[in-house]
């Protein structure tokens, strides 16, 4: 699903990817046109807070102020939740921690896991206002995996591949590795799955940018896996 957002009166956009590639408005199927309706969006990502396996949505709000006026532009931030598959996403900003009860003028939105503990955080940043480090204290109950791809030559840190963590009798999970997709921010390189309850990995599947697909076997959850090119099976 990809997501637009707009301004304070439109409410965000998520368009649905269909197999012949064109595009639908799944906004209000999704439960998203009327809860964003208020705001103006700028930072945002789907990344799964609790490591439930399902990818949820934060957006850092706060409409275009004129100089002198940002007190009555400030917004609250807003996070979803992903209630699973043909479910609407369900808000959860009132229970998710103080800083989401402050109204700033929120811009960038940078993501990753910055204490290593399999939680991803949010760094947020607000004109005229403090840089606020959002830190996940949600997804301790799930399982998880966090893969570093290395690779030797000009791109090393093989942005654009793609990874799959394949699991027996489930559906496999998929990221792509890139830093862009969040306005005026890089997010962490490396790619996240949330596991939920099973923590048991057949394999790790990699779609180097190149085209070449490796298998890497034995990579075990709760970890941060570093695979290095040339170090699985070829495919």
């Amino acid at each position: 699903m990809l997501l637009v957002t707009n301004l304070t009166g439109e409410g965000v956009t998520a368009f649905r990817g269909s197999a012949d590639g064109q595009f639908d408005d799944a906004t209000a199927e999704a439960g998203l046109l009327q809860p964003t309706f208020g705001s103006t969006g700028f930072g945002v990502q789907w990344f799964d807070y609790d490591n439930d396996g399902w990818l949820d949505l934060f957006i850092a709000n706060g409409a275009v102020a004129l100089a002198g006026s940002d007190r009555r532009y400030a917004q609250r931030k807003q996070l979803f939740h992903n209630q699973g598959r043909g479910q609407p996403f369900r808000e959860t900003s009132r229970v998710a921690g103080a800083a989401f009860q402050v109204p700033e003028v929120s811009r960038a939105a940078a993501f990753g896991d910055i204490d290593n503990d399999g939680a991803i955080d949010i760094l947020v940043t607000n004109n005229n206002g403090p840089v606020r480090l959002l830190r996940n204290e949600a997804a301790k109950s799930g399982h998880w995996l966090t893969v570093k791809l290395e690779s030797a030559g000009t791109n090393r840190f093989a942005i654009g591949a793609r990874v799959a963590v394949l699991r027996r009798g489930q559906e496999s999970l998929w990221r792509r590795v890139h830093t862009d997709s969040s306005y005026l921010s890089a997010n962490d390189v490396r790619v996240h799955f949330g596991l939920g309850d099973k923590p048991d990995i057949e394999a790790v599947l990699v779609h180097w940018p190149d085209g070449s697909r490796e298998r890497f076997e034995r990579v075990r959850s709760d970890r941060i896996a570093t695979l290095r090119r040339g170090s699985g099976k070829t495919v």
